[in-house]
């Protein structure tokens, strides 16, 4: 690669470097998550689901081969489109998954296309969030579910912190609970008129994984794919890994995340007082 290039592999963002070096970027929860969301989704072969913010492909393919089902990653970066592709081939699911670059401002899809709307913590990157909900929910069937797995902060996380994941993500994260989600989910739902119930809650708080970061990347750099690139080249990759992994180490120590499923009704069902709570022995 050309000088230019190493300096452009210093100044990109995560999700652009994800792309590059193939990593397989996964839901909060990983594969657990995914199989979570299948079962109590009741995801099947019959299904048809839509993924915002594919990445990689690692959720759509996984849910393919967890449970036959057709789905549709969409995404902003043609290279994360690609290695999904080629993922999907790999795992022998290519005739049942497919990518494509798209908005979540303007999904390319009629009017209740899909059973299963995916759109994970992705919402938490855009920034007319109003009109990304609108459009899962345009694109949701009636009965159908929409599969939101927000990741927020449980404790008030120092202000350096919140600034460098931010520069890192390459967008302004917020200081958000859970209650932020909660809320805007139902206030845009209720404004639609297209009513959501949220009939499966779940909630995790992150490990701290720091004496891992390093065998990781050291793993990841022995990759076909990383391979490929000259000493030097590969020596900013895997510092730059590096990076990212340690700061998002410090940075989920004061978050969690919560899978949230809600189900698209005619009709908004009365409020429940008495709740309760499993009990932990």
């Amino acid at each position: 690669m050309t000088q230019k290039s190493i300096q452009g592999i210093k100044n990109i963002n995560y999700s652009q470097f994800v792309g590059l070096i193939k990593e397989k970027n996964r839901p909060s929860g990983g594969i657990k998550t995914i199989h979570d969301v299948a079962v109590n989704a009741f995801i099947n072969s019959s299904k048809r689901v839509l993924e915002i913010g594919s990445n990689t492909g690692f959720t759509s393919v996984n849910l393919s081969l967890l449970t036959g089902c057709k789905s549709i990653g969409i995404d902003v970066n043609e290279k994360s489109i690609s290695e999904a592709k080629k993922y999907a081939k790999k795992q022998g699911v290519s005739k049942l998954t497919s990518f494509q670059k798209a908005s979540a401002l303007m999904l390319p899809f009629p009017d209740n296309s899909f059973d299963i709307v995916w759109c994970s913590n992705v919402t938490s990157f855009i920034s007319d969030k109003n009109k990304a909900i609108k459009e899962y929910l345009r694109v949701l069937k009636l009965k159908g579910s929409l599969v939101v797995i927000p990741i927020y902060y449980i404790k008030q996380p120092p202000k350096k912190i919140v600034n460098d994941v931010s520069k890192a993500i390459g967008t302004k994260i917020e200081v958000w609970d859970k209650n932020f989600w909660l809320e805007l989910f139902q206030k845009i739902s209720e404004k639609e008129k297209n009513r959501l119930e949220l009939y499966y809650e779940q909630d995790f708080r992150y490990l701290d994984r720091k004496e891992f970061i390093l065998e990781y990347v050291k793993k990841m750099a022995k990759r076909e794919c990383m391979l490929k690139f000259n000493k030097k080249d590969r020596d900013i990759l895997k510092s730059k890994l590096k990076y990212f992994m340690k700061l998002f180490n410090k940075n989920l120590k004061y978050a969690g995340y919560s899978i949230l499923l809600y189900q698209k009704r005619a009709i908004t069902d009365e409020m429940e007082l008495f709740l309760s709570q499993e009990i932990k022995t």
